[in-house]
């Protein structure tokens, strides 16, 4: 029993569940989750070998006799104490039952989703303490990236080609998922396209853009990252998210005018050094500049003419594809009512329905400001709160019906948080989430290629999840907490660390 549970075996456990963990992520509504969780939308399969890992860590680091936390879990700590005490304050003035949810149980439903989500955080951080750690974690997210990718293309033949009959494409999904292919749009292993969106630019891209941005690969082939950012964006295309594809857009310009420059220069200097007539044997320093000789070199011309060209067909081939489902065109499109206003023109691109429920949440938090109605109340609240224009909308409408049993969600992680942990809540939880920008701004400035490395993708990986934010609300969706616990784990926290960080 004593060799069973050796230090040694337990550590190989926890990597083995670990990288299950990661294998699965992509997986966001498992079917056969059991208990109450089973009766959840968002239900990912990442949480059964979660269950397994977190007992195994904390059996360790009892046995080690220190209990690491993570540096900026002080203002979390404090969110959670608030929204427990905003969640007893609701139950004193809890509102009538609706459709057969009272508002213990919503609270109940509301603190299970956050405790998911702080398992994946505290996982997160104890399984990346090193880079040898990061780079084991990198590898069984490349994976389950390489099978989301793999299914995302059979889906694709299957919605678009006789080649994969879409009866055997919908047995498999329906074998670990509960919802069937869609008509146009690729999902992969998520529940929705958005939520595969959600999943690439959060937390596959950022990695694999800046491993391309400051040439930090961590596999064996330097063609890897590449390939895998290419295909990816070819996912995210299939998945017709307009705002998975305007996040992506958003973020990659973010960190290229923030980290950029360097990557942006070497690629300029690449560029236009066959028609200055010098050849790159080597990368240039950050400031130097490349003397031309006077002859230009046709060979490098054609090719780098060549992969103008190849990219300007690729834009061209992308927009194309694009246009060519009115989901996407309807942002552009004229409307028959030349005079409508914002509120027209969103309800004229189906984005309706989230701003009736980001206007109703926002209502609701006006009801009690200081402390919230609950964590995972607010549904019982949003009826009433309705703006005028929503009850047109069809979605709304059928909600609204008395034969509906929909309780509905804010749908908007920030008005959420001020409707029900109330104003202290809301920015309680906005420290911590802006804390991380302090973390990574001191592993870019470290002269060291990882901790740079780790910063660029962090970057990336903040400012998209502060984007989806604003279209989820749901605490259980792990992206975030993955990746918080990552940035957390890998920062140094020893005095010395911290110190060789910065020389």
């Amino acid at each position: 029993m004593d060799t069973w549970l050796s230090h040694s075996n337990l550590k190989r456990a926890t990597q083995a569940l670990w990288a299950l963990v990661l294998l699965g992520l992509p997986i966001t509504t498992f079917r056969y989750i059991p208990g109450p969780l089973g009766a959840a939308q968002i239900k990912p399969f990442s949480m059964l070998p979660l269950a397994l890992l977190l007992p195994v860590l904390l059996w360790l680091h009892w046995r080690e006799k220190r209990l690491p936390l993570p540096i900026n879990i002080r203002p979390l700590l404090v969110f959670v104490l608030f929204a427990a005490a905003a969640s007893a304050i609701a139950i004193l003035y809890a509102p009538e039952s609706l459709r057969g949810a009272d508002v213990d149980g919503r609270i109940l439903r509301g603190w299970i989703s956050l405790l998911v989500g702080l398992a994946f955080f505290i996982a997160a951080f104890w399984m990346n303490r090193t880079r040898q750690d990061v780079h084991f974690s990198l590898r069984w997210l490349y994976a389950g990236l390489v099978v989301t990718i793999v299914w995302s293309f059979i889906q694709a033949l299957a919605i678009h080609t006789e080649l994969v009959t879409s009866a055997w494409a919908n047995s498999v999904q329906l074998a670990f998922s509960e919802h069937p292919l869609f008509p146009q749009r690729v999902s992969g292993l998520a529940y929705e396209p958005s939520w595969l969106a959600d999943q690439l630019v959060g937390l596959y891209i950022p990695f694999l853009f800046a491993a391309i941005l400051t040439r930090s690969s961590l596999a064996r082939w330097r063609w890897l990252e590449p390939l895998l950012l290419a295909l990816s964006v070819v996912v995210l295309l299939l998945t017709y998210s307009r705002g998975g594809l305007l996040v992506a857009i958003l973020c990659a310009a973010v960190v290229l005018v923030l980290a950029g420059r360097p990557a942006l220069q070497r690629a300029w200097d690449w560029y236009r050094a066959p028609f200055a007539g010098t050849p790159l044997r080597r990368a240039p320093l950050p400031k130097q500049r490349i003397k031309g000789s006077g002859k230009p070199q046709p060979a490098g011309i054609a090719l780098r003419l060549g992969l103008a060209l190849a990219a300007m067909a690729a834009l061209v081939a992308a927009g194309s594809f694009l246009a060519s489902y009115d989901y996407i065109t309807s942002l552009w499109e004229p409307s028959e009512n030349e005079e409508r206003n914002l509120v027209e023109y969103v309800i004229d691109i189906s984005a309706g329905p989230r701003l009736a429920y980001a206007a109703a949440g926002y209502r609701v938090f006006e009801l009690a400001p200081l402390t919230g109605v609950g964590l995972g109340a607010s549904g019982l609240y949003l009826f009433s709160e309705y703006p005028d224009w929503s009850y047109t909308i069809p979605e709304i409408a059928r909600q609204l019906s008395p034969d509906s049993d929909i309780i509905p969600n804010i749908k908007n992680l920030h008005v959420r948080l001020l409707a029900e942990t109330g104003l202290p809540g809301f920015w309680f939880f906005s420290v911590f989430f802006v804390s991380f920008l302090a973390l990574l701004r001191q592993m870019w400035v470290a002269k060291d290629g990882f901790y740079r490395f780790v910063a660029v993708a962090g970057l990336f990986a903040w400012v998209a999840t502060l984007l989806r934010n604003f279209t989820q609300d749901s605490f259980t969706f792990p992206i975030m907490w993955v990746i918080f616990g990552l940035l957390a784990g890998v920062y140094p926290q020893q005095p010395d660390q911290l110190k060789g960080l910065n020389e």
